[in-house]
């Protein structure tokens, strides 16, 4: 049994990222906060398109090192000055995916699906749905509840945490691989992050430096140059974890 969460969403291409996923005879499209995400989705579409960030673009290429980037005090004015235009859909959806997750948690736990094993994958704000799906499973129930139940869970790109403490609670939520997808090219979503004044590292954008035989870190930054990207090539990144046809 396969559940995959998006992270982006565009006008009547709902479900359009996992059109070659191909990893289970039963999967299903956890469709979730449908407004917001599109909102959130257009609203920095727009954001990208603006000429001003057209101009912060030429700033950004200057720069060779992305690490350099992402630190707290690199981003371009121009750029900084445009996070309000983003702020509002982006904090609703960051509160919404972690309460999605813990819900989903409470599904699961219950165990209306039977004794089927799940695999979870998600991209972008889909992927911070499993996240707090796992953590709410192990820091609610003992693990008698949730053993067995998510055998993978696939987060790609994903606006979380990073670190390490937090992931290996996360590992002892999988009875199989947790896979931490990310991409160093990800600037967009490392901007994001940063506008909701978190200090610590974003998952999405680096590998998670846990020692467990269950965590997999996946470099995808020859497939993914930007946070739009999940949306059009998940079809390549299925294929690389061996769930594509």
């Amino acid at each position: 049994l396969t559940i995959m969460v998006d992270g982006l969403s565009k006008p009547n291409k709902v479900g359009n990222s996992w059109s070659v996923m191909n990893y289970s005879q039963e999967q299903y499209l956890l469709k979730y906060e449908t407004k917001h995400v599109l909102r959130f989705t257009t609203a920095v579409s727009d954001l990208l398109k603006d000429t001003a960030v057209a101009l912060a673009a030429d700033e950004i290429v200057r720069y060779t090192i992305f690490s350099a980037l992402a630190s707290s005090l690199a981003w371009p004015v121009t750029l900084l000055s445009l996070a309000d235009v983003i702020d509002n859909p982006w904090s609703m959806c960051m509160k919404r995916s972690k309460a999605v997750g813990i819900h989903l948690s409470s599904v699961l736990v219950k165990r209306v699906h039977g004794e089927r094993p799940v695999t979870l994958v998600g991209y972008g704000l889909g992927a911070r749905v499993i996240f707090f799906c796992l953590l709410d499973m192990v820091t609610k129930h003992p693990p008698e509840v949730y053993s067995g139940i998510v055998e993978n869970a696939v987060l790609c790109g994903a606006p979380v945490t990073s670190q390490s403490l937090v992931w290996r609670k996360l590992c002892g939520a999988v009875s199989g691989k947790l896979i931490n997808g990310y991409s160093s090219n990800d600037w967009v979503l490392s901007f994001l992050y940063k506008t909701t004044r978190v200090t610590t590292a974003v998952a999405g954008i680096r590998a998670v430096d846990v020692s467990d035989r269950k965590l997999l870190n996946v470099d995808l930054s020859s497939v993914i140059s930007g946070h739009f990207d999940y949306f059009d090539k998940m079809g390549e990144v299925l294929k690389i974890f061996g769930m594509g046809s």
